[in-house]
């Protein structure tokens, strides 16, 4: 419980103003696109920590609620969820347009558990 705290507090410190996170999380500069992946996966662990408790909502909704908005920026007319990094084990260049099958596997969790804090109001 404590790590997820821990690395809540510090990911939510490193959002960007658009609401997302970077391939390069220390060095934003470097990686100028947002990654839509890991921004997913984010909202995903912070929205289900609220949502059991574990993370207090008056700090963690909004910093939620940016990073969807940015996120939803990402789907483009045609469905696909862009902004997505291939994997690998550390930051590597992609396109805006970068789609995979993982990022949106991500960004369905996230989903599910927005709406699961949208029911429990």
């Amino acid at each position: 419980m404590q790590q997820l705290k821990d690395m809540s507090a510090r990911i939510a410190a490193l959002q960007g103003k658009n609401g997302l996170w970077h391939a390069g999380l220390l060095d934003p500069e470097a990686w100028p696109l947002p990654e839509i992946s890991g921004s997913a996966l984010f909202v995903y662990g912070m929205a289900y920590g609220v949502n059991k408790g574990y993370l207090d909502a008056k700090i963690y909704k909004p910093v939620i609620e940016r990073a969807w908005a940015g996120i939803l920026q990402h789907v483009y007319a045609d469905g696909r969820l862009g902004g997505i990094q291939q994997t690998g084990a550390e930051p590597a260049f992609y396109r805006p347009a970068s789609s995979f099958n993982y990022g949106v596997g991500g960004f369905l969790l996230a989903a599910s558990e927005l709406k699961k804090m949208a029911v429990n109001k």
